[in-house]
């Protein structure tokens, strides 16, 4: 089966939902009551060793110290990884729009990508040459299939015609399905 893939004005939007940012917003505070908690843990572990003077105090110091340690360390790979990420969605969303058809935006950098009547038209093409090559390997061969030959003129004149007609229309939006 042949895959198709819809082409035309539609653009892909990401927005941020209510809800997204209410649990972001709800993580953030969550981290800053969670490193509070540990910093006050630390301090208050420091002030009882401090006063008692004792080696467990002094040991829990170090074990609450370790943990606000851990936690910020946490939180900054966390953070690290979420730029990272972001970063690779942003590419990644750029790789799909210039590999599948999407326009460059009106009054936009002409160099940005081929536009889509363009990717239209070269798709176009690329199936007269392959329609092309199978009549001439069908007129090479001893015995050649009619049937086959006479699909493939037919798919070449359709084609061509679809090209003709799109460049007729090239002031309208290009809109319609690449069969790939």
């Amino acid at each position: 089966m042949v895959p198709m893939q819809q082409i035309g004005s539609s653009q892909a939007q990401f927005t941020v939902d209510p809800q997204s940012a209410k649990r972001t917003r709800g993580a953030l505070w969550g981290t800053i009551i969670g490193l509070a908690v540990l910093v006050i843990i630390f301090a208050v572990a420091l002030l009882q060793a401090a006063n008692t003077n004792s080696v467990l105090g002094w040991i829990l110091a170090g074990i609450a110290l370790g943990w606000l340690m851990l936690a910020v360390w946490a939180l900054s790979m966390v953070r690290k990884a979420a730029r990272y990420g972001r970063d690779q969605v942003k590419q990644a969303q750029e790789r799909f729009d210039s590999q599948h058809g999407r326009a460059p935006v009106a009054g936009g950098d002409a160099g940005s990508g081929q536009s889509l009547r363009d990717q239209k038209l070269a798709h176009g093409m690329q199936v007269i040459l392959v329609q092309s090559k199978v009549v001439k390997e069908q007129l090479a061969e001893t015995d050649p299939d009619a049937e086959t030959v006479r699909r493939a003129l037919e798919t070449i004149d359709m084609t061509a015609a679809n090209g003709l007609n799109s460049l007729k229309e090239s002031s309208k939006p290009v809109d319609g399905t690449v069969v790939d």
